[in-house]
């Protein structure tokens, strides 16, 4: 029907992947992996259309509640991967890291290097990411998994994202941010990056 959108929706029978941790063996976890890992490897097939930046499934705003600059509403589109980062640290120019208030030498060089990396370029074409990668949000069954849920945070985001964010959206399940590497291509260089913007621009 014109002007109208509708969503099918499908009851799935499984358990959160905490739950079937208890009980699965490593053969088990093992299996898991692999599956996460060839879905995500489809998604990535998804190419951006032309001229996409970081922007939602339909070229608009996205959300995500753990970015401090955006609780409660949407923040882009964005044209450029570096617009991304410079709205990431809030405006926050080279020039002022060298002429601000930082005392501490170390923290003035972690910051530099951040923005350097934020603002070179080229950088990938954005890669289209789910953006919420918590074992919470994965549904398994038996040693299948059935479902990957929650898709509120998804969009196209740089190709570190979906490894950066996972691991920052699961500080305190240390098991799960080791286990990474299992299923998502890591990024140590940005992660790296990404912790220093978070000491700074994070949720605390």
């Amino acid at each position: 029907m014109k002007d109208r959108a509708f969503i099918l929706m499908k009851r799935i029978h499984g358990e959160e992947i905490p739950t079937a941790w208890k009980r699965l063996q490593e053969p088990g976890r093992r299996k898991i992996y692999g599956q996460l890992r060839a879905i995500l490897q489809e998604l990535r097939l998804l190419k951006p259309p032309p001229g996409t930046g970081i922007e939602s499934c339909t070229g608009g705003s996205l959300y995500d509640s753990r970015i401090k600059q955006c609780r409660g509403t949407r923040f882009g589109p964005f044209k450029t991967i570096q617009d991304f980062h410079f709205w990431l640290r809030e405006g926050l120019q080279p020039s002022e890291i060298q002429g601000g208030e930082i005392e501490d030498g170390v923290e003035r060089q972690d910051l530099e290097k951040m923005a350097a990396m934020q603002d070179a370029g080229p950088w990938p074409p954005p890669v289209f990411t789910h953006a919420d990668l918590n074992p919470f949000n994965i549904l398994v069954r038996g040693d299948e998994v059935v479902a990957v849920l929650d898709w509120e945070f998804a969009g196209w985001y740089p190709s570190y994202w979906e490894y950066t964010s996972a691991w920052h959206g699961n500080l305190t399940r240390t098991g799960w941010q080791e286990a990474l590497d299992q299923f998502l291509d890591p990024f140590a260089a940005e992660l790296e990056m990404e912790r220093t913007r978070q000491k700074w621009w994070g949720e605390v």
